[in-house]
């Protein structure tokens, strides 16, 4: 079935429930001169996080630029060469924890480029690239965010050596004290992303319930106005405030446009149950599924948190990955730990694809060449703990703002300055359209990118 908006008028595109209080700034029911000059697809943003560092020595390729051997581990992304970069020798340096914990710190400052205040009370960050974005163009969509992982867990207690468990378990970040807590089952995902839609619902009901539901806004009103010959002066004024505001929302939703249609599917099962494989296979579908139906342009997710150490029997490896990662050199845990990159790299190249297959904007374009796909871990090499030559695969071309199809690999040397995490976030942040954006210690965007 469709999910349909259609040419209506203003009081009827109101009139679809309490849900639609948080109706996104849709494109399509802009005016038709605005609308034109909106014409150019989005950019849309994804970050992925992988723990326990990679096996640099199967991801590394051996020759920069864009005729690089493919390494081991990059294998399964070989049909999609002309589709990201590879990236090595970048540093956060912000992610090297006080004394120990390496993978919190390094989890916490995965987007953040920012450096934890060491506590398990006294949360101090800051704001992550994701939270840039939405904060910039997240009021286009019904979600101006979306947070997603495998691993659940609350915020409380030391999950590393001191650190709190919110660093953890946390990538997106709206302020410095803010995380955002991620959804980890697929059912939940899927509810968020259609919330306040019934696929089932035929055209007939959808119209009984437009004129059956009264405008939240307009109830809103009544009652406030009813409300303000009773209140004090300054209470008054607050009000009005609160009154401009709910005018100002209903001047955006002008309902003049095209329909516009997303075929949502059958929804996936709730978590409880399934293999660590097909959980993160149904998130990579949702995540494809949210991007198309332009519920958000900005997703975050957590392939495990900090410190995990989920096996992978249908690797046939059934030791924990973050054990395995402390590998002292033993070269079967280096054989395993490569396997799970490798598997995750079919992950990402499975991600990739989907977004290829996707048909997005005009002159045949799709959702990958519309999006920017990062993919780094919290630390480089497990055993090493190091927050310095960290791998990268930058999916996308960002609508032709970035160049992908390289080897790019940044000079990683002993006492000699290295270039930063952070003004590679900037850089994809500012081929998104967010300009002047600063995070953690960036000093500006890349210009080989």
């Amino acid at each position: 079935m469709s999910l349909r908006i259609r040419r209506s008028s203003r009081r009827a595109f109101l009139g679809g429930g309490a849900v639609m209080v948080g109706l996104p700034f849709l494109e399509s029911a802009l005016p038709r001169d605005v609308r034109a000059a909106a014409a150019t697809a989005p950019v849309r943003l994804v970050y992925i996080f992988l723990p326990n560092g990679l096996d640099m020595a199967t991801f590394r390729p051996t020759v920069a630029g864009a005729n690089y051997p493919t390494p081991p581990m990059l294998v399964p992304l070989e049909a999609l060469k002309a589709d990201f970069s590879v990236i090595t020798g970048l540093e956060n340096i912000n992610a090297r924890p006080d004394n120990l914990g390496d993978h919190a710190s390094g989890t916490s400052s995965f987007i953040t480029c920012a450096h934890a205040n060491k506590s398990e009370t006294d949360i101090r960050l800051g704001v992550s690239a994701d939270q840039v974005a939405a904060q910039a163009f997240g009021s286009q969509t019904r979600l101006p965010s979306l947070q997603i992982g495998i691993d659940g867990g609350g915020g409380t207690g030391n999950c590393d050596t001191g650190y709190s468990c919110t660093y953890a378990r946390n990538i997106s970040w709206a302020d410095a004290t803010t995380p955002l807590p991620k959804i980890v089952d697929p059912k939940q995902v899927f509810d968020q992303i259609f919330a306040g839609y019934d696929p089932n619902e035929t055209d007939a009901e959808a119209e009984k319930r437009r004129l059956y539901n009264k405008s939240v806004l307009d109830q809103v009103k009544a009652d406030a106005t009813s409300l303000s010959s009773k209140l004090a002066y300054t209470d008054r004024q607050k009000l009005e405030q609160y009154l401009t505001g709910l005018r100002e929302l209903e001047g955006r939703l002008v309902t003049t446009g095209p329909v516009v249609s997303c075929t949502p599917g059958t929804a996936p099962p709730a978590a409880r149950g399934l293999a660590y494989d097909v959980h993160v296979r149904h998130m990579m579908d949702l995540m494809v599924l949210a991007l198309t139906c332009d519920a958000t342009r900005v997703i975050s997710f957590m392939c495990g948190n900090a410190l995990s150490n989920k096996t992978h029997p249908f690797l046939g490896i059934t030791a924990g990955h973050h054990d395995i990662s402390h590998h002292s050199g033993d070269v079967a845990k280096i054989a395993q730990l490569a396997q799970i990159g490798l598997w995750e790299m079919e992950q990402i190249a499975y991600f990739l694809q989907k977004l290829k297959d996707a048909p997005d904007g005009a002159q045949g374009q799709n959702l990958l060449y519309n999006s920017a796909v990062f993919v780094s871990s919290d630390i480089s090499d497990g055993n090493r703990h190091n927050h310095d030559d960290l791998p990268v695969v930058l999916g996308g071309h960002a609508g032709g703002r970035l160049n992908p199809g390289r080897f790019i690999s940044y000079p990683n040397t002993r006492n000699q300055p290295k270039e930063k995490m952070a003004n590679l976030l900037v850089t994809v942040l500012q081929a998104a359209g967010v300009q002047g954006a600063t995070l953690g210690d960036s000093t500006g965007p890349l210009a080989d990118l």
